[in-house]
């Protein structure tokens, strides 16, 4: 019992992060709405934060967190909601899933603890830390490649189940590049960590990735992010091969 209330809790709290009564008001009278919300919101479960463990932890959390945020640009579609926007969403999702496999695939290469294709195993070992000189200037490559996928913007406002899916791709983007917790001498201060990361996710959700999603819609920043992406990958596979 215990657990299912600390779980509502923490769900209420990313209801609050995503703009708490906005999302409400704009769900009032149109009911089709919320249906593309729950999954996005549960993904929300399968997610470490810092260096407290996923409240759903088990290998295949992964998946299920991709799931999670697919159902939500599928559930507008099959209502005849937002076709467009969703159809964009979804190809983002598939080119963040991607990325994400590759990253699997490096943490398999190196030997990291843990079970894959869990969440789990970045947030224990984070992949900065086992880079190589190439490989750590290559995962910021592609960390900031990636970020325009997590901007928060002002044209979502009246759809609460983008937001949301906008801020669990943030809340995925630092757990897997920048899981860092306080140093182990706080331990004791575990429960900090919390915190610390919410405030790297709306950071990134709020101010970092807007600015590198208005970079992607000029012809130079289009081209800078492809660079990015395209040196990642290639520092990345040069410490793998």
């Amino acid at each position: 019992m215990a657990t299912l209330l600390s779980a509502l809790a923490y769900l209420a709290l990313v209801l609050l992060l995503a703009g708490g009564p906005d999302i409400f008001k704009s769900l009032w009278g149109r009911p089709k709405l919320a249906i593309g919300l729950a999954g996005p919101l549960a993904g929300f479960l399968f997610l470490p934060n810092g260096g407290l463990p996923p409240f759903l932890d088990f290998a295949w959390s992964g998946p299920a967190f991709w799931l999670g945020l697919s159902l939500g640009p599928l559930g507008r579609m099959a209502c005849g909601l937002r076709r467009r926007r969703s159809l964009e969403t979804l190809l983002q999702l598939f080119i963040l899933i991607l990325a994400w496999l590759f990253l699997c695939y490096y943490a398999l290469k190196r030997g990291l603890p843990g079970d894959l294709p869990g969440f789990s195993v970045f947030a224990a070992t984070p992949l900065l830390t086992q880079a190589g000189p190439a490989t750590g200037p290559g995962l910021i490559c592609l960390f900031l490649a990636l970020g325009p996928f997590a901007a928060r913007r002002e044209a979502d406002r009246s759809d609460p189940a983008l937001i949301m899916t906008r801020l669990a791709i943030s809340a995925f983007l630092i757990s897997v590049f920048f899981p860092f917790g306080l140093p182990g001498v706080f331990g004791w201060l575990l429960g900090l960590d919390f915190f610390l990361f919410w405030g790297q996710v709306v950071l990134l959700n709020r101010v970092i990735a807007p600015r590198l999603d208005a970079a992607s819609r000029t012809r130079a920043g289009r081209t800078a992010l492809g660079i990015l992406a395209a040196a990642g990958l290639w520092l990345i596979m040069a410490e793998i091969f």
